[in-house]
């Protein structure tokens, strides 16, 4: 039977993109910017967010690509008007009914058919439309109604240091952490709080064991989710002001990591048990159909 090491092994692999899905990242990108250079005057665009950081999960839905514009006289305007401008560009290739506008992006979905959790290809794509300011950009807030400066450059060099700290294992366990407020619900918003919350609460050296280290990421977290995570560019507002500007959805996200911390204590409990199926079970029943059980 398969150890429980060997099944988060085998986990760690199934979160990884494979080169057909990052083949249509590229091939979705680059129709993406042909489609946006006939009514915008762009001057860069790339991949970014957790697809560049390497700590997406899959299936691989609102991969981030950034558009840098040059005319900056959007600035002066509501950032919904950048928005709602590349929406109506996309949307009359696409369809309407496939894009839509979010507080930061616009989202193209793809309608990629998926069978369960471990195959199919990207999603949808999140155009974040941005400004050069510097070295770091300006991109729009709809809810804050304010251009928001952020650095994914920085993003990627803590996340690339941190898995270098934690023996390349930083990045993979974001992923399963991840891969586990999908199947809870989403209860950690966004989710690339977890990131943040991961640069300090999994502390280097890394143990050995993925199980360990998850719960204790489960009970560090739950104790320290209310309190302020800044952007850790420090140029942005803070990454936790979804949760922070609502008591019920912090109360969720709380109540979301202490029972997984108490189910992933029971599995550690049942395994030194001997009961080894049975704790590949309750992994399961935290990760879903991808974490395998035997």
């Amino acid at each position: 039977m398969t150890t429980v090491s060997e099944a988060f092994w085998t986990f760690r692999t199934r979160l990884e993109t494979t080169d057909t899905e990052d083949a249509t990242a590229s091939r979705r990108q680059q129709r993406l910017r042909k489609l946006l250079d006939a009514a915008f005057s762009i001057t860069d665009d790339f991949l970014t967010g957790s697809y560049r950081r390497e700590t997406k999960t899959k299936p691989l839905r609102d991969v981030d690509i950034m558009i840098v514009l040059s005319d900056t006289s959007y600035l002066d305007l509501h950032p919904r008007e950048i928005l709602e401008a590349i929406r109506e560009v996309l949307a009359a290739y696409y369809g309407a009914d496939r894009v839509c506008t979010d507080r930061r992006a616009v989202r193209v979905d793809f309608g990629a058919v998926h069978v369960g959790e471990l195959d199919g290809e990207v999603i949808s794509f999140d155009v974040v439309p941005a400004f050069q300011d510097g070295d770091r950009y300006l991109i729009p807030d709809d809810v804050l109604g304010e251009w928001v400066p952020t650095n994914p450059k920085v993003h990627a060099e803590l996340a690339t240091a941190a898995n270098k700290a934690f023996s390349d294992q930083w990045k993979p366990l974001v992923k399963m952490i991840k891969r586990w407020n999908q199947t809870a619900g989403s209860p950690i918003e966004p989710s690339f709080l977890i990131e943040v919350m991961a640069l300090d609460l999994l502390d280097a050296p890394w143990s050995g064991h993925h199980a360990y280290e998850i719960r204790q990421f489960f009970a560090s977290a739950a104790d320290r989710i209310a309190g302020r995570w800044p952007d850790p560019a420090h140029v942005g507002p803070d990454v936790s002001d979804v949760l922070d500007g609502d008591p019920v959805k912090m109360a969720r996200a709380r109540a979301a990591l202490l029972s997984a911390e108490a189910t992933a204590t029971r599995a550690i409990q049942v395994e030194r048990q001997g009961r080894t199926g049975e704790a590949l079970k309750i992994w399961r029943s935290l990760f879903g159909e991808s974490f395998p059980t035997s």
